[in-house]
């Protein structure tokens, strides 16, 4: 197993943050790795997806935690296991707003994900996340 994880804080509502969160086919507008992202169905635990990064192949998602306005977790298979990513919203002490996206790596996979892939999934879930804040302010 892998895991790491990425969090930011700004000043937006939480529920303007979960707004755009959780709109899937948006998620091009902001997330820099996106290219195409659906969901085939409800924003609901169950609920499958499929989502393309820049330049990289797509692939299926599910929803397999549904805490609205707060926590959502999605998994995708990978060969030899899969990656699960936690995202949860917290309101501070002064107003503003934290969101954290963990990434854990089960499987065979691992090793060679935290080799090849995570520092820049790392730097690209920063970005995104920045731009997540920017586009829940507006």
């Amino acid at each position: 197993m892998y895991l790491f994880q990425c969090e930011a804080t700004f000043g937006a509502q939480p529920a303007a943050v979960w707004k755009v969160w959780t709109d899937v086919p948006g998620w091009p507008e902001w997330d820099l790795t996106k290219e195409i992202a659906r969901l085939d169905g409800p924003f609901a635990a169950g609920t499958s997806g499929w989502a393309k990064q820049r330049g990289n192949l797509g692939g299926p998602f599910t929803i397999t935690v549904f805490e609205p306005g707060r926590r959502w977790v999605s998994e995708c298979p990978l060969p030899l296991g899969k990656v699960v990513f936690d995202h949860v919203i917290e309101p501070t002490d002064d107003g503003r707003v934290r969101v954290t996206k963990s990434v854990e790596v089960f499987g065979g996979f691992a090793p060679l994900f935290r080799l090849m892939f995570a520092a820049r999934m790392r730097r690209d879930i920063a970005e995104s996340l920045e731009a997540l804040g920017r586009r829940a302010h507006d």
